[in-house]
């Protein structure tokens, strides 16, 4: 298709350019129907409409990986535009082909990077480069996926590798001092306001989660050292709030590395636009539906909420003209303002809509729900808690073998233990220290130990649920606990139900902000900053572990700023309410990152 154009000296190599200009990929656009629909049909026009003055905009520069200039770097070719466009059977929606020829000759050598500058004002998508019949060695693919700024925003030209893969000690020589350089670009110097161009990843604390100038309600802690050690975030460098010279200040544009925010129409750009339309349209307006308290909502039988899932909630006829029309927030807020809030229904309600209340279903849940990480064999009888005695008292359960051996089979506990059949689902000590805070609030909770049997058959069912909240004399005293088991008949299987209620609260709670946020989202971060920092985008495990970041730092940068943050909506949602995230932090104080692999995390819990 492409190739040498005359002989071995003085001769030109064909290739292509594929880019996508800033208007198809905008990510700003994405935010309302106007913007998607316009993101559609409007993918000529912006600061460059015609094919002629983007190819002249754009120079491309050659760098070879087999020969070598006086100073030991592979020699770079002169400069050239781009000819005009061309059309390829392999381009994707919205993309654009340009042709390219290079001067080349023997001495030069095979490429292995390019450098290139946009002249422009407006940043284009640069997605690939590829060069034909090279003499001796056949195609060069340059696989780019990155936003390329105008020239002046950069301190040093950008450069893409041709799409091989070297350990540094087989990086061929050329190509060496420019690698080393690109590193030393992507490092930055750990100063200055990041911009929107930047390309720099560095570390932070979790110091932007709220905004003390508001108030004392704003104002959440630092998350990040030794008092509450928490994963690094992406550094922004925005100034500090006036109140607390340790927060920094909240802004409209958060950033982060450009190609993070990659912008494409798809279904996660979607979600996390919805997440950010939720806490900034829906609340406010389901908060007034609800008499201005979103939290006050309450279900007088089972069932209203069984309504979730088979009519949704009703609401004013204007509901849905006051919120940002996102895709993702249309699936769930119907047009027809009869089915708001419609939820599919589980599986388990499909077969009986009363499953849920049983205990096998409760028990199943445990290691088969949404928080499956936390039960573990219980290895000592009673329960013992792991908080400082002298600040918090006792807290020894007083869960007894007379509330254990009636649904043992005939076991003891002893022996019960010791054939590995009892297990604990255990949210006591974390929530102990917050528990008189959250229950100050408008939400009231229990910490909870529940211990389950094991049967013959291989299934859980539970035995006892420990409900304990704070002494009235203060932390020293210990908990005031009760203790409640497995009942199906009168008044006391309603209270059964209800303890039941409270643990699997509690495991939600869990599962939301540590299994899946911490977990998940915060701890992969530190990965993602420190791979870009000191593994070139050629070392083969960039390469194996760049797919699985997809994504993760501009989620995250969102959530701090409208889902984790300071009267966000986790915070406006969740059973921990403002204490949420810090009390992340306590939990993330026995993270281990060698106990995250699934063998190592079974014997952490004696379950392998």
């Amino acid at each position: 298709m492409f190739g040498i154009i005359g002989g071995n000296k003085g001769h030109k190599i064909k290739g292509n350019l594929v880019i996508m200009r800033k208007n198809v990929l905008d990510i700003n656009s994405i935010t309302s129907v106007k913007g998607v629909i316009g993101t559609g049909i409007n993918i000529i026009g912006g600061v460059v409409d015609t094919v002629t003055a983007l190819a002249s905009h754009i120079s491309i520069q050659l760098i070879s990986a087999t020969k070598a200039d006086g100073h030991g770097k592979g020699k770079v070719g002169k400069a050239t535009n781009l000819r005009g466009q061309v059309s390829l059977p392999t381009l994707g929606a919205g993309e654009d082909a340009y042709d390219v020829h290079f001067e080349w000759d023997s001495d030069f050598g095979i490429p292995g990077a390019f450098y290139i500058k946009n002249f422009m004002q407006v940043e284009f998508y640069l997605k690939s480069l590829t060069l034909e019949d090279i003499p001796n060695h056949g195609t060069i693919h340059f696989v780019c996926n990155s936003w390329v700024y105008n020239s002046k925003s950069y301190h040093s030209d950008r450069i893409f590798f041709a799409n091989n893969t070297y350990l540094p000690s087989e990086t061929p020589a050329p190509l060496v001092k420019y690698r080393e350089e690109e590193l030393k670009n992507v490092r930055g110097d750990g100063t200055g306001e990041r911009k929107e161009w930047d390309r720099i990843y560095d570390y932070d604390v979790y110091n932007d989660l709220g905004d003390p100038d508001k108030g004392e309600k704003y104002a959440r802690p630092v998350l990040g050292g030794s008092a509450l050690p928490y994963p690094r975030r992406g550094r922004t460098g925005r100034g500090k709030t006036r109140k607390d010279p340790n927060s920094e200040k909240p802004s409209d544009f958060v950033y982060l590395p450009r190609d993070e925010a990659f912008g494409h129409l798809k279904s996660s750009d979607f979600l996390v636009y919805g997440i950010k339309s939720v806490a900034q349209d829906v609340l406010p307006v389901l908060t007034d539906a609800f008499d201005g308290n979103l939290l006050s909502l309450e279900f007088d039988n089972f069932a209203e909420v069984r309504k979730l899932y088979e009519g949704g909630v009703t609401l004013p006829t204007n509901f849905l003209s006051k919120i940002a029309p996102i895709p993702v927030v249309k699936e769930i807020f119907r047009t027809d303002g009869e089915q708001f809030l419609k939820y599919p229904p589980p599986k388990v309600m499909q077969v009986d809509k009363s499953a849920w209340m049983t205990d096998e279903e409760f028990a199943r849940e445990t290691i088969a729900g949404v928080n499956p990480n936390v039960i573990k064999i219980l290895e000592e009888f009673p329960p013992r808690s792991k908080l400082d005695s002298q600040a918090y008292g006792d807290h020894t359960s007083i869960i007894t073998k007379q509330h254990l051996e009636p649904n043992l089979g005939g076991l003891t506990v002893e022996q019960a233990i010791q054939s590995k059949k009892l297990f604990i689902l255990d949210h006591h000590d974390y929530l102990i220290p917050y528990l008189r805070k959250i229950n100050a609030t408008t939400t009231k909770t229990y910490a909870t130990r529940t211990i389950f049997f094991l049967k013959s058959d291989g299934t859980l069912t539970p035995l006892a649920i420990e409900l304990s909240k704070p002494h009235p004399q203060g932390e020293g005293y210990g908990p005031v606990s009760e203790v409640y088991v497995p009942s199906s008949e009168g008044v006391e299987a309603y209270i059964w139900l209800l303890a039941k209620a409270y643990v699997v609260v509690n495991d939600s709670c869990y599962h939301q902000l540590v299994s899946h946020w911490l977990n998940t989202h915060a701890v992969v971060e530190p990965f993602v900053i420190a791979t870009n920092r000191h593994l070139s985008v050629v070392h083969p495990i960039y390469k194996l572990l760049f797919p699985h970041y997809r994504d993760t730092m501009n989620i995250n940068s969102l959530a701090r700023k409208s889902l984790v943050n300071a009267d966000g909506i986790i915070e406006k949602t969740f059973l921990w309410g403002r204490y949420s995230l810090e009390m992340s932090a306590v939990i993330y104080k026995d993270w281990v990152f060698t106990d995250q692999a699934l063998p190592n995390d079974l014997v952490k819990r004696s379950c392998g």
